[in-house]
């Protein structure tokens, strides 16, 4: 018996056998890959939805502060074209104090403007990564500073439509503000406020703290070059081609992309939405009934 044993432990494994468990071990590895991307791109859409969510809540607490809700950007400087963003605008309601300080504490002070186009004290902060402004979904962003001037770039993009003044291609928006409810005529849950929008997108930049007149620098969609339902999101365009286009927002998640309601919820919208039903709910007070497929 002793001798079997020993033949049998001698013997190994033959080379069919080998190629047999290297096969299934291939196998699993196929099968358990397609589970783990699903995982990944679900945990990035809700930690997406989460820094939508802090948006959305800065957003309302800039409101109960200052009795409206911030522009989509402000003229920082009597002098010149030298605005901030309104993701600049609500640093300080989320935490970011310290940043917002170093564009200058009176956003009408004229030295952010040093009249060469530098935006001398805003871009000290626009040179900052903010992290809450980074959807891990976006395949763009890394590394996240784009122009030679360092201005970095953000995931997120506000709604022109509620937050500036559409019908206006003008330097400044300081004298738009939305306030709850009587700006919602269509109710702040049938609403959108922000979206995603990749940090680049063929060749340009979606700067977080960028609030000039160009739609290729701003966060911001429904901007005066492009209303209406052609400013529908992309899904998951590639960002370094001209199949981005940067005067629409755009997702990296499969199927969708997050929106932010005015209510201060997330949903996600599914890529099946018409260009119509986005459009209807962009409109904060267009009087439309939304379809069935919002």
């Amino acid at each position: 018996m002793s001798s079997v044993l020993r033949a049998i432990r001698a013997r190994g494994f033959t080379l069919i056998e080998l190629l047999v468990v290297i096969a299934i071990i291939a196998i699993l590895i196929g099968m358990l890959l397609p589970a783990v991307q699903k995982v990944r791109e679900a945990a990035a859409k809700a930690e997406c939805s989460n820094k939508l969510k802090q948006i959305g809540l800065a957003l309302h607490n800039y409101h109960g502060s200052m009795g409206g809700f911030p522009p989509a950007y402000k003229d920082l400087g009597s002098g010149g074209p030298g605005q901030g963003a309104q993701l600049y605008l609500i640093l300080p309601y989320i935490e970011e104090d310290a940043l917002y300080k170093l564009g200058g504490t009176n956003l009408d002070a004229y030295n952010a403007w040093d009249g060469s186009g530098s935006f001398t004290n805003l871009k000290t902060a626009a040179a900052n990564t903010v992290k809450k402004y980074l959807c891990p979904g976006d395949p763009s962003t890394q590394p996240t500073a784009t122009w030679t001037n360092g201005w970095v770039v953000g995931s997120y993009a506000c709604n022109n439509e509620v937050f500036g003044n559409p019908a206006w291609a003008g330097w400044t928006d300081n004298n738009v503000k939305a306030k709850m409810p009587g700006s919602f005529q269509d109710g702040t849950s049938n609403t959108i406020g922000y979206t995603e929008k990749f940090g680049r997108c063929n060749g340009q930049g979606n700067l977080w703290a960028h609030g000039q007149w160009n739609p290729a620098w701003e966060p911001r969609f429904n901007s005066f070059n492009n209303r209406g339902p052609s400013s529908k999101f992309q899904v998951q365009p590639i960002w370094t081609t001209s199949s981005c286009d940067y005067n629409r927002p755009q997702s990296g998640h499969s199927a969708g992309a997050n929106l932010l309601l005015m209510d201060g919820s997330v949903r996600f919208a599914t890529e099946g939405m018409t260009p119509d039903t986005w459009w209807f709910a962009c409109t904060p007070s267009g009087g439309e009934v939304l379809p069935n497929d919002w």
